[in-house]
C-alpha cells in the first residue's frame, strides 16, 4: 500500500481530488471532533441554547442604549424558542458598544 507524501494544503486538495482514501487506509488515523468556543466564529455550526441545547433562532430587535439616550433598530438577537436564553449576536453587540463609546466621547467634550 502506498504511503502518503508530505504536502502543502493546496497540494493535498489537488491530491485528494484525484485519489481515493481507500488506497491509504492504513496511513489514516481516527480523530474525534468536539465543538468549542463561540459558534458565531464558526458559521457552519449553529449556536445553541446553553440550557436546553436547541439551536438558537434569530430575530431583529430594537435596543435602547447609553441610558436610554439612543435607540438602535434592527439589531440581530439570538434566542431560544423555549425562552431560556437570548443575547445579541456578536455583530450587533459591537454596534451597541460603538454607539455607547461615541456617546461617551460626546459627553466628555467641554461645552
Amino acid at each position: 500500500m502506498p504511503r502518503l507524501p508530505k504536502m502543502t494544503r493546496e497540494e493535498e486538495a489537488q491530491f485528494w481530488a484525484t485519489h481515493s482514501s481507500a488506497d491509504y487506509w492504513e496511513d489514516l488515523e481516527e480523530v474525534s471532533a468536539k465543538p468549542n468556543g463561540d459558534t458565531e466564529k464558526h458559521p457552519r455550526r449553529s449556536p445553541r441554547c446553553p440550557v436546553c441545547g436547541e439551536v438558537l433562532l434569530s430575530r431583529y430587535v430594537e435596543r435602547e442604549t447609553a441610558d436610554g439616550r439612543a435607540t438602535i433598530h434592527r439589531l440581530r438577537e439570538l434566542y431560544c424558542r423555549q425562552g431560556h436564553f437570548a443575547r445579541l449576536a456578536d455583530d450587533a453587540e459591537r454596534v451597541v458598544r460603538a454607539v455607547e463609546k461615541t456617546l461617551a466621547k460626546i459627553d466628555s467634550v467641554p461645552a
